[in-house]
């Protein structure tokens, strides 16, 4: 291990979520914090190998962070998650009930070889994405009617129909790249050189080891507090914790687990930066796929499945419990009293009731038409979390005569079956599978609209081919015509209503995000809601 870590000693950064919480966590001692505004070199380890880091190569959530300060947005979240201009004017207009967005770039952009970023660029960035195969990227140009460059500063984009959101959902996700670099690639994926405009630029990749990041010193917003990022790839914990406990590393995409608390708390310079988590421990199920395909039998698995109770084996005090809603029970926008109920006595009742009253010579359940309930549920290989709640699930569906196979496999793999090419309309080949979404479930107003469409043009996120006609009609009326908060929540509510009473799927909830910082390397670490330490704010030059 330690010799994977000092070979990394050369490479780069990224994160996992936070927003400060002193009622759980210790600090280290403040005076640890005093004179380390900036810094030369940092190294923060990354969990896994995310190709070039452009916005069509990047692989997980991961990638996304890192990539985020490479690529700029014109749009942004600040510290409370609130919706700022980035690359544009305070003045930016919103006209034609949430349909029309005109904007100004500030002056001053340039992509990493030098070019100005203009107006051009910007529609283009809005335009070739849905050539592309990343079908998020594609939903937000699909949503766009006509782009304009107005002149070489300013861009009007006028929707096919009103989106309240898409500041959030489309201009503060759309990464803006240089229109003279991929204007001729068919495939995007092809282009291997990185070129954003963010605060730092990729200034070395060497595949399955580590990147280097370097900060960009005429940054429009700002000179970066931090003149390197060496990211070294590193997929194994206890490697990660022993380079933070030593401090050869400084910080860590990867959130630390619970029990791992007490032991960064007690290290010198070291601060623990807790958040509420927005990112949901799921259980995936194959709506497409007899007996998931009955409403009654996926009822039956929200009561035969303690949520509550392994949520508690797995996070203690350090989460918060999912709801049959799936939306974070305390979101504004939350309906109350989804609460799931254990009960594997109503499970039996239900599974009865729906012709699943016969069983096997081995206790297992048979369906109506005579086949055993026998599935196979998918999960990372390394990733202890969800094996463990994958166990425990396969441990009290066998009380009420379901079995449950744990198949381990490498993350490409599983999301080869349940998510092929990322690209929801090619269908999906599980059962089940352990499984998580980014912050996107909590900073997205679309986010159930993108899971549980039945339109997989909306439903761009819908990996259990899940399909509810009443679902599908909120959305057309209601949720897509929303001219206000107010009406938004509305939708949103009636349809986490629902998905309660034909679940999906099964959300366990959200583990608080827990990241071991070193601050005596650095203390400009900045924890967000819905982000984590490893974010633009950190390395701002202000």
């Amino acid at each position: 291990m330690k010799k994977i870590i000092s070979l990394a000693l050369a490479c780069i950064m990224v994160l996992s979520l936070a927003a400060c919480s002193a009622e759980k966590v210790n600090s280290a001692d403040p005076k640890s914090r005093a004179n380390n505004e900036t810094a030369e070199i940092l190294t923060i380890a990354i969990s896994k190998d995310e190709n070039s880091l452009s916005p069509f190569t990047y692989l997980s959530s991961t990638g996304l962070i890192v990539n985020r300060l490479v690529y700029d947005t014109l749009f942004t979240t600040d510290l409370d998650n609130e919706i700022i201009p980035w690359m544009v004017e305070d003045d930016y207009r919103v006209e034609n009930d949430f349909s029309t967005y005109t904007f100004t770039l500030l002056e001053g952009q340039k992509f990493h070889d030098g070019t100005v970023v203009t107006s051009e660029d910007v529609v283009f960035s809005f335009t070739y994405p849905g050539t592309q195969k990343s079908s998020s990227l594609r939903k937000i140009c699909n949503k766009i009617k006509d782009i304009k460059a107005v002149d070489e500063r300013t861009v009007t984009i006028n929707l096919k129909s009103s989106d309240i959101n898409f500041l959030r959902s489309g201009l503060s996700a759309m990464r803006i790249i240089s229109k003279n670099q991929y204007e001729n690639a068919a495939d995007a994926t092809l282009i291997s050189e990185t070129i954003g405009s963010g605060m730092y630029k990729l200034s070395e990749y060497k595949v399955g080891e580590y990147y280097k990041l370097e900060a960009v010193a005429d940054y429009f917003r700002g000179t970066p507090k931090v003149k390197a990022i060496n990211m070294p790839i590193i997929g194994d914990n206890t490697a990660i914790q022993q380079g933070l406990l030593s401090g050869q590393l400084a910080a860590a995409t990867s959130n630390i687990g619970v029990e791992m608390v007490e032991t960064f708390n007690k290290a010198q310079g070291i601060e623990v930066f807790s958040s509420a988590g927005f990112a949901p421990l799921i259980m995936n199920i194959n709506n497409s796929r007899a007996p998931m395909d009955a409403k009654e039998f996926r009822t039956a698995l929200t009561y035969a499945i303690d949520v509550n109770g392994i949520m508690k084996t797995l996070y203690g005090e350090y989460a918060t419990v999912g709801t049959k809603g799936l939306i974070r029970p305390d979101l504004p926008y939350s309906v109350t009293g989804l609460e799931y109920s254990y009960s594997p006595g109503k499970a039996n009742e239900i599974l009865d009731g729906a012709g699943f009253d016969k069983k096997n010579a081995n206790g297992i359940r048979l369906t109506p038409d005579g086949q055993a309930c026998s599935f196979e549920i998918l999960v990372y290989s390394g990733n202890t979390t969800r094996i463990r709640t994958a166990e425990m699930i396969a441990e009290q569906l066998k009380a009420v005569g379901i079995e449950m196979k744990i198949k381990v496999m490498e993350m490409d793999t599983v999301d080869a079956f349940v998510w092929p090419d990322f690209d929801v309309t090619k269908g999906r080949n599980y059962d089940f599978a352990m499984w998580g979404w980014g912050t996107s479930i909590g900073t997205n107003l679309d986010f159930l609209v993108s899971l549980f469409s039945g339109d997989l043009g909306i439903g761009t996120s819908n990996v259990c081919g899940y399909t509810n006609s009443e679902f599908d009609q909120i959305i057309a009326s209601e949720f897509s015509t929303a001219k206000t908060t107010e009406e938004l929540y509305s939708a949103l509510r009636k349809l986490q209503n629902v998905i309660a009473e034909d679940p999906g799927l099964v959300n366990f909830g959200y583990d608080d995000s827990l990241q071991a910082c070193n601050t005596t390397q650095y203390s400009g670490w900045k924890a967000g809601k819905g982000t984590n330490v490893i974010n633009i704010h950190s390395f701002l030059g202000k």
